[in-house]
């Protein structure tokens, strides 16, 4: 039985019995459909092959283009004495580069939120002391390049002012639906305890870029709610689901 993939020939089924066989019509239907599943399932695996080394390919230029732009800066900036603005450039393309890797890995189509920030935790060297619990989330593109900014900008705040500042302090990392059908949102909660009592930042009207960051939330549409309870700094971030699954 031929195989044809858009007119060509691409394999042969045999089908062989030990007597004389004469084959009816619905014979000769059963072997060809069977003959072509099987052709489209080599077709997904080769297909499935070609994508991880297509993948792959990408995650190393991406690399190399990330090791450019950090490179670039660090030549640029060389003559910057104050060096903790440059440095903290370098970690923001590190966490770019981490989100990066998990959408490759899932063929730059969705990616699992806990996947996503696990890499960027781990990335910042703060992933055994950040606990994760939600439900499952797939993020679109757009959504894990803008989880993984306002992580990174969070765990460094927490580094630097807050929780993981000191030896025994904790973050936790809770996610949750609320809400129905095209209502649906996810709600984000990042909690610090153990920590020093925080001290919410002074009004001057100006902001950095890590606070700005923070304060457009999860895609950048707002909805974030900052606390500074004794206990420690608390944020909560809203997005509609549609748009962190679909952006």
């Amino acid at each position: 039985m031929p195989i044809l993939e858009r007119g060509r020939l691409v394999g042969i089924a045999f089908v062989n019995w030990a007597d004389h066989h004469p084959f009816t019509e619905d014979d000769l239907a059963f072997v060809r459909t069977v003959a072509n599943r099987v052709q489209s399932a080599v077709a997904g695996l080769q297909a499935e092959a070609e994508q991880r080394v297509l993948n792959e390919e990408i995650s190393h230029r991406l690399k190399n283009t990330f090791a450019m732009v950090i490179s670039i800066a660090m030549q640029t900036l060389r003559s910057v004495s104050e060096r903790a603005p440059v440095d903290a450039f370098v970690r923001r393309i590190h966490a770019l580069s981490s989100a990066h890797d998990v959408l490759l890995r899932q063929s730059w189509t969705a990616a699992p939120a806990k996947e996503v920030m696990r890499a960027v935790l781990a990335n910042a060297g703060h992933d055994d002391r950040i606990d994760l619990a939600g439900p499952e989330l797939d993020l679109g593109p757009r959504a894990t390049l803008s989880l993984s900014l306002l992580l990174h900008e969070l765990a460094t705040n927490a580094a630097k002012y807050g929780a993981l500042s000191v030896p025994d302090g904790r973050v936790a990392v809770g996610w949750r639906f609320e809400g129905e059908d095209e209502g649906r949102e996810v709600s984000l909660d990042w909690t610090e305890r153990g920590g020093p009592p925080p001290t919410p930042p002074a009004n001057t009207g100006r902001k950095g870029f890590g606070s700005r960051l923070i304060n457009l939330g999860l895609v950048g549409t707002g909805g974030v709610d900052l606390r500074y309870p004794p206990s420690g700094f608390q944020a909560t971030m809203r997005a509609p689901l549609v748009q962190l699954q679909h952006s």
